[in-house]
């Protein structure tokens, strides 16, 4: 399994990359205060390629002034100014940053622990900080700011209005250059602009933000990607066959008894969308004496996740040890919260469908299940020769259940992955579900952006919650051990990373229009449709242009739009009963010259789901 390892270590290179990035959001906001006086400081910290800094000011930055800061930046630079750490009182703190009108940064202090606050300055410029840094500002010599957007205080939609303004920075000139020319590549692959460009997604404005449509390319794509999973469930995964699933369908709300039992609202509360009844408003009261409307809950919500609608059904009828375990499956549409700000095409939204599964299985099956699910994650990204990384994540401070519980949870995982990927994945400590620990796969986009994709969830405490139980072989009630997985994830990033990693021109066997016939002038017509009824009985997915454009022309679309093969028939081939083929990735196929061979072909593409990828 191609699992690419990662190491949770900074090597060396990292940790100068992470110094100069943090010297250099120092840098800018010196810069950005000698420009903009009366700007106040927020945060400014190194992140992945690079840094950011946020500002308080009803300033509002554009291109021209990222231009002037930039040439700010490298005046200063030029100095040379060493970066000094200096130690101080929390009270020294509070009362420096209360004096210089830093609101912001005097607040940050309140929160910190007397006896550990340093301050960093270089030249004139003195900020709050916990370093490290260059040894002087003249170290910071290949930077460049990319753009601003807004942002809030501490991330909270009720706090100040914040200007970000975002840089990167590297040790040399030409990684820079490197740097840009990729951003420059993946935003020819941007999924946003794709999408739009090949008809394949839209956003309604009138629907709201984060809720994506699909127009019929994308719905044809969306669904081969269902037929193909839903396949899969059926047939236990991949490579065990005697692990299939069970399909279930459930309602997209519920009571919010369900949530508060599942243990929803006491740590998911924030995420969800909680609905009243036209009653409940119209009166005034939102509920009257009900005691979630008195919480402001209402009295359902719409799922977030589909676990409790899963629990609910594990327990219509009774389980015996001979039953177990138990597979569910859903492709279920759940709808969670998410701040405009952080929405991001089909990457981040807040209606989504899930490939969801529940395992219910006895405490002496759980690792054989997860090995199971965890070739099925494999198998799914490697079909489309994805990097990701693989990792497992443990109890955070949102959580519910017994230490003993959830360190029986966190060994169990760490055996599985022991055995599955040995030296290959990382611990991320305090990032699992509030229920329990779990093993993440996270994929990297085409500019080297993580996102989580399949994820594998060990569950002792639903059970518990919902007093869930299976007869053992001495006729005792006992607890099911519960696994929560999803292996896309959900259907709409994975689009979205689909979109950006083939750059739009899907495998063959997802493509929405696979082949276009293209007549050269009107006298091929009913040749090229011939042509066109042959290939759809043989159930491809073929179409004709028959439009009066020159062929050129007609080539030129069928590649703007990705058409994995283009057939070209004109007096020859009419008259010879051939075509002449040209393929996406492969230009003109001069072995390809009967509708046979070209069926034959695609037919062994389509069959072994080839993914293929054609550098720009």
């Amino acid at each position: 399994m191609p699992i690419v390892a990662k190491s949770t270590e900074r090597s060396e290179k990292d940790e100068r990359l992470y110094r100069i990035r943090h010297s250099a959001a120092h840098l800018m906001a010196e810069a950005v205060q000698a420009l903009f006086p009366g700007t106040k400081l927020a945060f400014g910290p190194p992140i992945e390629d690079g840094f950011y800094y946020d500002f308080d000011t009803e300033h509002t930055f554009n291109e021209d002034d990222l231009k002037a800061i930039e040439k700010k930046m490298e005046e200063l630079r030029q100095k040379k100014a060493e970066f000094v750490c200096i130690p101080v009182s929390k009270a020294d703190a509070l009362k420096r940053f209360q004096d210089m009108g830093e609101k912001l940064k005097a607040e940050h202090v309140e929160t910190l622990e007397d006896g550990k606050i340093t301050l960093y300055q270089d030249g004139d410029f003195i900020d709050l900080c916990a370093g490290p840094h260059v040894e002087h500002t003249g170290e910071i010599k290949h930077f460049k700011l990319m753009h601003s957007s807004g942002s809030y205080w501490r991330g909270d939609e009720k706090r100040e209005r914040l200007q970000r303004i975002y840089g990167t920075a590297w040790e040399s000139k030409d990684e820079l250059k490197g740097y840009l020319h990729r951003l420059d590549e993946a935003k020819k692959r941007d999924h946003r602009v794709l999408g739009k460009e090949l008809g394949l997604v839209d956003f309604p404005e009138l629907a709201g933000p984060g809720l994506p449509f699909y127009l019929p390319p994308g719905a044809h794509i969306l669904q081969s990607l269902k037929n193909w999973m839903w396949e899969l469930h059926e047939k236990g995964g991949y490579g065990h066959t005697d692990k299939v699933y069970q399909p279930l369908n459930t309602p997209h709300i519920l009571k919010t008894d369900a949530w508060h039992t599942s243990g929803h609202l006491e740590n998911y509360r924030d995420a969800m969308f909680m609905v009243y009844s036209l009653d409940e408003l119209e009166s005034g009261m939102i509920g009257g004496d009900n005691e979630n409307s008195k919480e402001g809950l209402g009295n359902y919500g719409l799922k977030p996740m589909n676990c409790p609608g899963h629990v609910m059904l594990y327990n219509v009828g009774t389980k015996s040890y001979r039953d177990m375990p138990v597979r569910f499956f859903e492709f279920g549409t759940v709808y969670r919260y998410e701040r405009q700000g952080v929405l991001h095409g089909l990457l981040r939204v807040r209606s989504f469908t899930q490939d969801d599964a529940h395992i219910f299985c006895t405490p002496e099956q759980y690792e054989a299940e997860i090995e199971g699910v965890f070739d099925f994650c494999c198998h799914i990204w490697d079909t489309f020769g994805f990097d990701y990384h693989v990792a497992l994540k443990t109890r955070g401070e949102k959580s519910m259940g017994s230490d003993e519980v959830w360190e029986m949870a966190e060994a169990g995982l760490k055996k599985v992955l022991d055995r599955r990927a040995p030296g290959k994945y990382y611990i991320e400590e305090g990032d699992a579900a509030f229920y329990g620990p779990k093993i993440d796969f996270v994929v990297s986009d085409s500019l080297g952006r993580n996102w989580q994709g399949s994820t594998i969830q060990l569950d002792f405490n639903l059970p518990e919650r919902f007093g869930l139980e299976y007869v053992d072989s001495n006729g005792e009630r006992q607890r099911p051990v519960m696994i929560h997985r999803a292996i896309l994830g959900s259907f709409e990033r994975f689009f979205g990373l689909l979109i950006e990693e083939f750059g739009g021109a899907f495998p063959l066997w997802l493509a929405p229009e696979q082949v276009r016939v293209l007549p050269i002038t009107d006298a091929q017509n009913d040749y090229a449709h011939q042509v066109c009824d042959e290939l759809r009985r043989a159930g491809l997915l073929a179409t004709v242009d028959d439009s009066s454009e020159k062929l050129g022309k007609k080539i030129r679309g069928g590649k703007t739009h990705k058409v994995p093969y283009l057939v070209v028939v004109g007096g020859q081939e009419m008259e010879n009963n051939t075509i002449t083929v040209e393929g996406y990735f492969d230009g003109k196929l001069a072995d390809i010259t009967t509708v046979n061979a070209l069926e034959a072909r695609m037919r062994l593409e389509i069959d072994n789901k080839v993914a293929r990828r054609r550098e720009e």
